[in-house]
């Protein structure tokens, strides 16, 4: 388990989201403001997150409410609706107080606390009702996580590459794929025209629905495969999604294996959320070979060198 993760009996699961709606007590200098970004910190997750909508607004020296409000004053207690960069793991404040309860932080500064009152539901709630019945009914061999990443000398990872088209992103896939296996780890490219021409023959491209399938599918693959302790190097298209969205799928799916997200681009554009490397069709694919290595090293995927004893840690 990683800090801030929720242990719990599978018939007693905590609610998981990233959103949910929240009565919040306001002390900060500042006003909390609708659309700004702050830190919620449910136990010992810390996840960012803003605040998406202001529902009202009750003065605690005269209990007048207020509605259409997008600040929120000190010693105020406001209704909202928060919306948080990762999934996060919590209860109702009715069910459980340790997990019903956190703070805001602004600035460093604790600046307001508050309780969930409802789970607000997401565009990745029923993958990630998958993945759970999914990893409780797993079938597992004799050899573990720990024994293949000691033998191997690298834990599993996905590299996911996405950018639009004539960025590159291919080639720097099959640069990457082919600079970890000359340096003796296990990678492999997975293609996402591959699964396309096999796996989603059946689908047909454009439709919400199916893209939503071929992403729920792209993803169950990559699980499997890093299931093996691979490292994937992965390149796709959106399947007709956001670039974010299709990542999310991913993220989703193969948790809590690392995903390393690189975006490509040949101009200045959006940047999808929880991009990890952003990159501008790079003439030097070497140089950013070797900046995407770094990455799997700093955040604990890759062990300094072959023949040391590997100490693994995940960055959260």
């Amino acid at each position: 388990m990683e800090r801030g993760e929720v242990a719990s009996h599978q018939e007693q699961l905590p609610l998981v989201s990233t959103a949910l709606r929240a009565n919040v007590f306001w002390l900060g200098r500042k006003p909390l403001e609708r659309g700004r970004r702050y830190q919620l910190r449910v136990a010992t997750k810390e996840v960012d997150c803003e605040v998406a909508t202001i529902h009202r607004i009750i003065d605690t020296m005269d209990l007048a409410q207020q509605q259409g409000s997008n600040v929120v004053n000190k010693n105020q207690v406001a209704e909202l609706t928060i919306r948080t960069k990762t999934p996060v793991a919590f209860d109702l404040s009715v069910s459980s107080e340790s997990t019903g309860r956190f703070v805001l932080v602004d600035e460093y500064d604790i600046a307001g606390g508050g309780i969930v009152t409802e789970l607000v539901h997401d565009d990745q709630e029923f993958l990630r009702e998958e993945a759970r019945q999914r990893d409780f009914a797993w079938v597992k061999g004799e050899v573990g996580v720990e024994d293949r990443a000691q033998q191997y000398g690298h834990r599993a990872a996905i590299v996911l590459v996405t950018g639009g088209r004539h960025t590159g992103k291919s080639f720097l896939a099959r640069t990457i794929e082919a600079r970890l296996v000359a340096d003796g780890r296990h990678a492999y490219l997975l293609d996402g025209e591959n699964l396309r021409r096999g796996l989603d023959a059946d689908l047909s491209e454009g439709e919400r629905g199916q893209a939503t399938e071929m992403a729920r599918r792209y993803g169950e693959v990559a699980r499997l495969l890093v299931d093996t302790g691979l490292i994937v190097v992965s390149t796709t298209n959106p399947f007709g999604m956001a670039y974010a969205e299709a990542a999310q799928a991913i993220r989703t799916l193969v948790h809590p294996v690392p995903v390393i997200a690189i975006h490509m681009s040949k101009a200045p554009e959006e940047v999808p959320p929880n991009t990890d490397i952003v990159l501008s069709g790079p003439a030097d694919f070497d140089a950013a070979t070797r900046r995407i290595l770094e990455e799997l090293k700093r955040r604990g995927v890759l062990a300094q060198a072959i023949g040391a004893k590997p100490i693994f840690q995940y960055s959260i």
